[in-house]
C-alpha cells in the first residue's frame, strides 16, 4: 500500500475533518501543509495537483481526490475498520444528508462568517497595499469566489450577506439539537462521518466567541464534548491548532459578538 499524502491547512475546517477521520482509523500519512493567507494555493505546484487551488487534496495509490467530503467517504471505504458509516441504510441516508447539507450550504456560509467577523482584519493587514490585495484576489480562479472575498473584506459585519449566514447556522443548532436529543450523534446511537464533518463548524463559532449562541441547546454542549474526547479530535484538530489564528478569532470574535448577537436575535 503506497502512502497516503494529504495537502492541507492547519486551520481548514474541510482539512480538519479529513484529518480527524485520517486519526480516528489510526492511518499514517504523509503532510503537505499550505499557507493560504500566504497563497500557496495559487502556486504553479499546487496548481498542476488541484487547479482550482482549493484543499484539502488526498493522493492514494496514484490517484488524486479532492473535496473533503468524497475524500472521508473513500477513506472509510477504503478502511472500513473502525467504520464511520452505518450499517443501517437509512442511517446512512442521513448521514449524507448531514454532509450534503454542508457542501450546499454550511461550508460557505462558515466562511461568510469568519471572514466578516475576524479573518479580514488579517488578509487586510497582510495585503495593505491595494496591488498586492488586487493581486491575491485575481489569483482566485472561481470568480465567484473573487467576488464574495472582495465583499467581505471590505464590508465585514456591514455585508448583506452575513445576516443570511446567521439564518442558516441558526436552523443548524436547531436541527443539531433535536436530531442529537434522539440518539446522542448526529446520524444515530453510533459516532459517523456526520460528527466528524460538524465538529470543525461548531468548534469554529466558539473560537469566534459565539457559544452563548447555543445555550438553550445543552445536548450540543455535550455532544462537543464527547466529540473532543476522541483521538480523531485531538490528533486531527487540537495538535493542528493555530494558536495566532486562534487568538485573532478570539479578540475580534468578542468585539463583534454584540452586533452579531443582535443580527441573530432580530432572525
Amino acid at each position: 500500500m503506497l502512502k497516503l499524502k494529504l495537502f492541507h491547512n492547519d486551520m481548514s475546517v474541510c482539512a480538519q475533518k479529513v484529518r480527524m477521520v485520517l486519526a480516528y482509523k489510526n492511518l499514517e500519512w504523509e503532510s503537505v501543509h499550505l499557507n493560504l493567507r500566504a497563497g500557496d494555493q495559487f502556486k504553479p505546484e499546487f496548481k498542476q495537483v488541484n487547479p482550482k487551488g482549493m484543499v484539502p487534496v488526498l493522493q492514494h495509490n496514484g490517484a488524486t481526490i479532492t473535496e473533503s467530503t468524497a475524500i472521508i467517504e473513500y477513506l472509510d471505504e477504503v478502511f472500513p475498520d473502525p467504520a464511520l458509516m452505518p450499517a443501517n441504510p437509512l442511517e446512512r441516508a442521513i448521514v449524507r444528508n448531514w454532509m450534503i447539507r454542508l457542501d450546499a450550504s454550511l461550508h460557505e456560509n462558515i466562511a461568510v462568517i469568519s471572514f466578516c467577523v475576524a479573518f479580514r482584519h488579517q488578509m487586510l493587514e497582510r495585503y495593505a497595499d491595494q496591488d498586492a490585495l488586487e493581486g491575491f484576489l485575481n489569483n482566485i480562479p472561481d470568480p465567484a469566489r473573487a467576488s464574495n472575498m472582495r465583499e467581505f473584506l471590505l464590508n465585514g459585519l456591514d455585508s448583506p450577506r452575513l445576516r443570511q449566514s446567521l439564518y442558516v447556522y441558526n436552523k443548524l443548532l436547531q436541527d443539531m439539537d433535536h436530531a442529537l436529543s434522539h440518539g446522542g450523534w448526529l446520524a444515530g446511537a453510533h459516532l459517523s462521518l456526520a460528527d466528524f464533518s460538524l465538529l470543525p463548524y461548531l468548534e469554529r463559532l466558539q473560537q469566534l466567541q459565539m457559544a452563548e449562541w447555543w445555550h438553550e441547546y445543552p445536548g450540543i454542549d455535550a455532544w462537543l464534548l464527547r466529540m473532543t474526547e476522541t483521538a480523531g479530535y485531538r490528533q486531527g484538530m487540537l495538535d493542528w491548532h493555530n494558536h495566532s489564528y486562534i487568538q485573532l478569532m478570539g479578540q475580534k470574535g468578542q468585539e463583534a459578538w454584540p452586533t452579531v448577537k443582535a443580527l441573530i436575535d432580530d432572525l
